[in-house]
């Protein structure tokens, strides 16, 4: 019996194991290091490369935004039971219980990337504690649940590993292109978010969680995105006259925000669903690529 025993022991912690790594959200804390990572190279291409202060900055940056999320999983744990789409999530599907594991997981995991920033520079480990001030309590705790424009106060939160990375590279200084890189994640946010939440502006009307999508007619929604992607698309470009970019970059982005407006054009005409989950799906490799032919234009261009 003893042996039979065995195995569901060693899946329970396997279950666990992976529940916890799930509340971190891997996908979005892989493309939020590398835009900070991408902030540490370009700076690093400017004021010399320091090995030690890249591996502690995206140790610190990483732990930053895994701990950010679990925060958050414990926040809207009540939110998640409700909404079809996360009901199945660790913290209310039950399998990280009592929940407020969750949340002293996420709380270690960002004091110990904010120590680790610390270590480098004050103005890192600020930055670092921004981020998830702004995700975790700013946006989840007070502004998710009462205004429909809250992830215009959560956006800040996104380009904080930029200016992380910047300043842990740089000893605290910050220049232009720091604050042009933390621009481009501070305006894609609501992209990626609104089209998501109009994907399933269903679950979060059930949830009474007030967004854009849920609150707006379609018609606005789409016309406040398509204004938005616009104003992304303008800033990649003036990005690149500013800082005299190559014709490489300048066309790669164009033609990347060529397929925005055309998803955004579409938006507007059919209303439709799908698109808007293209849209969301596209907007994530979208500043990923621009993030990385960036890195490519400084390093080796």
């Amino acid at each position: 019996m003893a042996g039979h025993n065995k195995f569901p022991v060693k899946n329970f912690k396997v279950i666990i194991f992976k529940a916890y790594i799930t509340i971190s959200k891997p996908r979005l804390v892989g493309l939020l290091y590398f835009t900070g990572l991408s902030s540490m190279l370009i700076a690093s291409s400017i004021y010399g490369f320091n090995i030690k202060s890249i591996v502690l900055s995206s140790l610190a940056i990483i732990l930053g935004v895994m701990g950010s999320n679990a925060t958050t999983a414990y926040i809207d744990r009540e939110m998640d039971a409700v909404m079809f789409r996360t009901k199945k999530r660790p913290v209310p599907a039950g399998v990280i219980s009592p929940a407020r594991n969750a949340l002293i997981y996420g709380l270690v995991l960002v004091f110990a990337g904010i120590a680790i920033a610390a270590f480098l520079n004050w103005l890192a480990a600020v930055f670092i504690f921004l981020g998830f001030l702004d995700s975790a309590l700013i946006y989840n705790l007070i502004s998710k649940r009462r205004s429909p424009l809250n992830i215009v106060f959560s956006a800040p939160a996104g380009g904080m590993p930029v200016f992380a990375g910047w300043v842990a590279v740089t000893g605290g200084k910050i220049s232009l292109i720091a604050v042009l890189m933390f621009l481009l994640v501070f305006i894609w946010a609501p992209m990626h978010i609104w089209s998501l939440a109009f994907f399933f502006r269903e679950d979060y009307r059930n949830a009474n969680v007030p967004m854009l999508p849920v609150v707006w007619s379609s018609r606005k929604v789409f016309v406040m995105l398509a204004v938005m992607n616009l104003i992304m698309i303008l800033l990649s470009v003036f990005t690149g006259f500013y800082l005299r970019l190559s014709f490489i970059y300048l066309a790669i982005v164009i033609a990347l925000g060529a397929v925005i407006i055309v998803l955004s054009i579409i938006l507007l005409v059919k209303n439709s669903r799908k698109f808007a989950w293209i849209l969301f799906k596209y907007s994530s490799p979208y500043l990923a690529a621009v993030f990385l032919i960036l890195v490519v234009e400084f390093l080796w261009i």
